[in-house]
């Protein structure tokens, strides 16, 4: 179910930025001021592709330690850069947060909400590599017996 849910936001945060243009994101991007403009608008052209493949990925199930992994590492990103960039004292000026399209400020409620998805994703990553290490004989790695090494 968590990764149902995780792979539909990807897919819809994809879909908001692809319906629009990609120098408004770019823009949206560049506000944080954390890599060169340049950097910025190639992210923008990309950033979107990458959230609806691994969107895709979660909702279908594929390789689920690798997009579990990769989704878990771009919320943390995300959320570091967001972290980075939230000035609760000001209350005017908070840049966007870029997450589903523009206009949406940073804010405490966007940070719980970023935050929560990658705690989800993030127990979808552990629940994910603990079920393949159950589905190996013996439920762990194979180890000769004694720790005698194999000729």
């Amino acid at each position: 179910m968590g990764r149902l849910l995780l792979g539909g936001v990807f897919v819809y945060a994809a879909y908001t930025k692809l319906r629009t243009s990609f120098l408004l994101f770019a823009m949206a991007i560049d506000a944080y001021k954390v890599m060169p403009e340049w950097m910025a608008v190639a992210v923008a052209h990309v950033l979107p592709w990458l959230e609806l493949a691994l969107g895709i990925a979660l909702i279908a199930g594929i390789r689920l330690r690798f997009t579990a992994t990769a989704a878990t590492a771009m919320l943390a990103v995300f959320f570091t850069a967001m972290v980075h960039a939230y000035q609760p004292e000001a209350k005017e000026g908070q840049i966007s947060c870029g997450c589903f399209g523009l206009g949406e400020p940073i804010s405490g409620r966007t940070l719980m909400r970023d935050g929560a998805l990658l705690t989800l994703s993030a127990a979808l990553m552990v629940a994910a590599y603990y079920a393949a290490r159950r589905k190996r004989p013996g439920g762990v790695a194979a180890v000769p017996a004694g720790n005698a090494v194999a000729p």
